[in-house]
């Protein structure tokens, strides 16, 4: 094993993609505690020969890591396995508040996707040591930057093509937000209506689900599928689950979300967006960069029933927000110019070069020095 690197997988399948880009490169172990992302990664990414390791308990994370000898830990959120040197890399950009988390203090280093993550710790007061934070870009889209992206049509016909793609249901919404009991997740509110609105159309329409889901909340996803079947609209309407939204972006002529990360990700194609609003009578769009609802300005929002055909047919003429995309993209964003993947591995291999020589010793005692200073 060349580079002594640990990846660190919990929640779902949407965090593999940036994991994965820097395997390829650096290669090394990626534990998780999830199945799905065990089976998901050993199924589709058979032509690395990754080395999964599968664990019950965090205690086990960190048996590994010194068995191997692992010098860096990299992860896509804030669980910690306590050993090695932490790298943050980040799995997405958006306007919720996830990532003004002070665990974010505990990391070494810090791979930024843009400005809009510096302000977001700035005004958070978490941004202690500038020198932890360096800007590298968004990896994840580098592919579609350079046109790379390979694509599987849904459908095999001309016709405009709707990607809606909601977050996800929050299990805890009702007692840290006060709009909606679905948290920001359109999906509860809007996912039936947006299927008959499309569907009454000569259109198509890709549901792609976030991967992350409530297990309160399931009852939802077998309700959709149920009223497609209802209405016998399959043809029309695919439901897809992946690990990966740039296939089913690249596709697409427009977007319907909410208070998602892939609102951000969305404007590097540079094709129109609609909101759909979660709570209506509570949120509309917000000049406050540290709103959750920041990126509505950015497109049309989805108030009532009634609007969903209008808005669609006329931002499939009628590119109305294109300069306020661009905007948000380069302030999300740091040089969306294809190359971050390439920044971001280069800032991994000069920490691991300056801690390659540390021994197992060093590492306990950096991380017990960590523990110290955070509970102070």
């Amino acid at each position: 094993m060349k580079y002594k690197i640990g990846y660190y997988i919990l929640t779902d399948i949407q965090h593999i993609p940036p994991v994965i880009k820097i395997y390829e490169k650096l290669g090394g172990i990626i534990i998780t505690k999830n199945n799905n992302i065990r089976d998901f990664i050993l199924k589709n990414h058979t032509e690395l020969n990754p080395k999964v390791i599968l664990i019950k308990h965090t205690r086990e994370a960190r048996e590994i890591s010194r068995k191997y000898d692992l010098k860096i830990i990299i992860y896509t959120g804030f669980q910690m396995i306590n050993w090695g040197y932490s790298i943050q890399i980040f799995h997405g950009v958006s306007d919720k508040h996830y990532i003004e988390d002070k665990r974010i203090l505990r990391y070494n280093l810090c791979l930024v996707p843009g400005q809009k993550h510096i302000d977001k710790f700035i005004n958070a007061k978490l941004y202690n040591d500038p020198k932890t934070f360096k800007l590298v870009g968004y990896p994840k889209f580098d592919k579609i930057v350079n046109d790379s992206t390979k694509v599987n049509h849904v459908f095999d016909n001309e016709k405009p093509t709707i990607l809606y793609a909601p977050t996800w249901i929050s299990e805890n919404s009702a007692a840290k937000v006060n709009f909606s009991e679905f948290g920001e997740s359109s999906l509860p509110l809007w996912g039936k209506k947006i299927i008959n609105a499309v569907a009454s159309k000569n259109w198509n329409l890709i549901i792609k689900y976030h991967s992350r889901i409530n297990k309160t909340a399931t009852a939802i996803y077998d309700e959709i599928e149920n009223y497609i079947e209802t209405l016998g609209v399959e043809n029309k309407v695919k439901v897809v689950w992946d690990a990966d939204i740039t296939p089913y972006m690249k596709q697409a002529d427009i977007l319907i979300s909410d208070i998602s990360a892939v609102c951000y990700e969305w404007f590097h194609l540079n094709r129109p967006i609609i909101f759909a609003n979660p709570s209506p009578e509570n949120y509309s769009p917000s000049d406050n960069v540290f709103s959750n609802t920041y990126a509505w300005n950015a497109g049309d929002v989805i108030y009532h029933e009634k609007e969903i055909i209008p808005l669609i047919t006329e931002n499939l003429v009628n590119d109305k927000y294109h300069n306020k995309r661009n905007e948000l993209l380069n302030y999300a964003f740091y040089k969306p110019d294809g190359n971050a993947l390439q920044r971001q591995i280069e800032e991994i291999r000069k920490y691991y070069n300056k801690v390659s020589n540390y021994s197992k010793l060093h590492i306990m005692m950096h991380n017990l020095k960590t523990f110290i200073n955070l509970g102070k």
